[in-house]
């Protein structure tokens, strides 16, 4: 089946709609498209050579709060949930994008602060471990417990993926324990 794109036929009609009607800055709808253009780029997202499930990956990243705060910055933040709302329904046979295209747009509708998956989680870990040290990559976030123990938490799937890394140092003449530090035995 053939979607419209997000960026070229969702995001840009209603940027060029709102401009005209003066409910959104020119400079506003350049850095909002600026911004559209690098992501579709990055996550993958056209409808064009690459998969519009994509944009999912892009509703929970950094680079989606970006968004927010660009239309936030221009006071247009109902431009966006008009963008999220046709979204939602164009991508009515993808349930994943349209139902976080869905949300988006409620939450935005309300009033309610609008924060990636990630940055909720970032939120969360630094509030759950106050004595560590947490900080958000692009894909993940990284909390060093202390100079040997760190764990990487990322979303993978709709699902919270935890990798525990645990630093042993060996001399080295002690190489041959490497098996049985790595718990091969």
């Amino acid at each position: 089946m053939a979607f419209k794109d997000f960026l070229r036929n969702i995001a840009n009609t209603h940027l060029s709609r709102a401009l005209r009607e003066g409910r959104i800055q020119a400079n506003t709808v350049d850095e909002v498209r600026r911004l559209l253009a690098a992501a579709e780029s990055k996550y993958g997202f056209s409808s064009f050579g690459g998969n519009p499930e994509r944009l999912v990956d892009y509703f929970n990243s950094k680079d989606f709060d970006l968004l927010v705060q660009a239309f936030k910055g221009g006071g247009a933040l109902d431009v966006l949930a008009r963008i999220l709302e046709e979204a939602s329904v164009e991508y009515a046979d993808l349930p994943g994008v349209s139902s976080k295209a869905r949300e988006l747009a409620k939450a935005l509708s309300e009033g309610r602060q609008v924060k990636s998956e990630l940055t909720e989680l970032f939120e969360k870990v630094k509030t759950l471990f106050p004595g560590g040290e947490v900080s958000m990559g692009e894909k993940e976030i990284v909390l060093k417990l202390n100079s040997n123990r760190t764990i990487k938490i990322s979303y993978d799937e709709g699902k919270v993926r935890v990798v525990k890394c645990e630093t042993t140092i060996l001399e080295k003449e002690d190489v041959d324990k490497l098996r049985e530090v790595a718990g091969g035995g």
